[in-house]
């Protein structure tokens, strides 16, 4: 079940733009600015294309994911209806990004950074230092789970258990992205932005 969050674009980005506060815009001009021009851009899980408006328009864009109404609502934007998991369909591309993405693949995350890594020249994820919050209590984790499905994170794909594996807390996340050899990471609010160079 999906819930409110990602039923329209408009209500997706309002709620991004209470999470992120003051680092909303932000996020996506370091990840335009990492990518630079003259690229070929695959955005994996391009939920309603924000990352587009920030690219250099030399950069040609292709954008990934498996909700239709965000994707009807980016006309004259190259996107498809695709999983991010159909390896063998990634087009030849310079840079592929993945932001806000990992922790709602759980627990494949790790399948799909490696992938995608070999798949490209430059990686770049944004991802949540530490998204998932963990509940021992039954009766708050039964009422959390009922909000992330009412209003929170519930993208109507991947169960709210499996994303409840994400990491425990930053220094856990810094450790698994660092163990997959970055050419950086550098903090942005309450995000993580991991570069990696095959070049």
């Amino acid at each position: 079940m999906k819930s409110v969050m990602y039923l329209s674009p408009k209500i997706y980005n309002f709620f991004l733009r209470i999470i992120h506060r003051k680092y909303f815009l932000f996020r996506y001009k370091e990840i335009a600015r990492s990518i630079g021009k003259n690229k070929k851009v695959l955005d994996l899980g391009c939920g309603t294309g924000l990352l587009y408006k920030f690219l250099d328009k030399s950069c040609e864009y292709e954008g990934w994911d498996l909700n239709e109404k965000f994707l009807k609502n980016m006309k004259g934007i190259n996107t498809k209806y695709k999983n991010v998991f159909d390896f063998d369909d990634y087009p030849t591309s310079d840079v592929i990004v993945i932001c806000d993405l990992l922790h709602h693949v759980m627990p494949r995350h790790k399948e799909l950074l490696i992938t995608a890594k070999e798949k490209t020249k430059r990686l770049i994820v944004l991802e949540s230092k530490s998204a998932i919050v963990k509940i021992k209590n039954r009766t708050i984790y039964f009422l959390y789970k009922v909000f992330d499905t009412l209003i929170g994170d519930s993208d109507g794909i991947n169960s709210y258990d499996e994303r409840m594996k994400y990491f425990d807390n930053k220094e856990d996340a810094f450790k698994f992205f660092s163990d997959f050899n970055p050419l950086y990471i550098k903090e942005i609010g309450s995000d993580y932005l991991i570069i990696f160079d095959n070049t």
